[in-house]
């Protein structure tokens, strides 16, 4: 079910197919996916029931969706309002787990993502797994689900799970200065943030939100105000959430 929404025109998938030089038959899948790549030389990312190329040099996956849970239930709605923001979160010791923890009988919040961006433990690779179109309104920052669009960094930033966490990334210590979560924390992965910058600030790009900006501080806003910014963690839109506000500046501010 990784592409509900791609395959619900038809006509579309056969013109994509048709210019990708795949057969035409209306069904999108693996195959029209790597043709569409090697036309357009570009990743690309499932929006509003499209195949789009994005401007963003690692990989993408498709085949990990969350379109329906195991235990039956359905952890997305679909999306009747536009795209205002990008809430970044922590999701998990890395993609595999994260998937694991969203993709289980236990997840019965139906809690989801569009974008889980981390290392891939069967190939140690760094990728963008995504799990949602951004047609589904995902589970993933409460009253801001409906006009946001939801990327987890899977990386652990408390230090209680050092040995979990050094086994796939770069492990070092940093000392917390936001105001928000523990005095001390993991410190991101170089690479990580390199590679997760990278997508976000082109997810940013794509969803046309670029004329904003990211949000500069640690502060918590209501949902009218924080309407103003392209990028926040879930942090800006939940008292009770530390989540990336120590690897902010890493990951998206500064960027405009």
């Amino acid at each position: 079910m990784a592409f509900r929404f791609v395959n619900k025109d038809k006509e579309y998938v056969k013109q994509i197919q048709a210019a990708a030089g795949c057969k035409a038959d209306g069904i999108c899948g693996p195959n029209t996916l790597k043709a569409f790549e090697d036309l357009h030389c570009s990743s690309v990312i499932q929006h509003k029931g499209k195949l789009v190329p994005i401007d963003f040099s690692g990989t993408i996956r498709h085949n990990m969706s969350l379109d329906t849970l195991p235990n039956g239930k359905q952890n997305w709605y679909t999306r009747k309002t536009p795209i205002d923001n990008i809430v970044v979160h922590w999701g998990g010791l890395n993609n595999n787990h994260c998937f694991r923890v969203f993709y289980s009988v236990d997840n019965t919040s139906c809690t989801t993502s569009h974008f889980l961006i981390g290392r891939n433990t069967d190939n140690n690779e760094l990728e963008v797994w995504q799990c949602l179109d951004t047609a589904q309104v995902a589970y993933h920052a409460g009253k801001m689900n409906a006009q946001s669009v939801g990327m987890d960094i899977c990386m652990h930033p408390d230090t209680k799970y050092k040995k979990h966490t050094s086994k796939h990334y770069e492990y070092s210590v940093m000392e917390n200065n936001t105001g928000r979560g523990p005095k001390e924390c993991v410190d991101i992965d170089p690479e990580l943030a390199e590679f997760a910058r990278e997508f976000i600030l082109a997810l940013r790009v794509l969803l046309e939100l670029d004329d904003k900006p990211v949000c500069p501080d640690d502060k918590v806003y209501d949902l009218e105000e924080v309407k103003q910014f392209s990028v926040v963690g879930h942090h800006n839109v939940s008292a009770k959430k530390w989540d990336v506000a120590p690897w902010a500046d890493k990951l998206y501010r500064d960027c405009d």
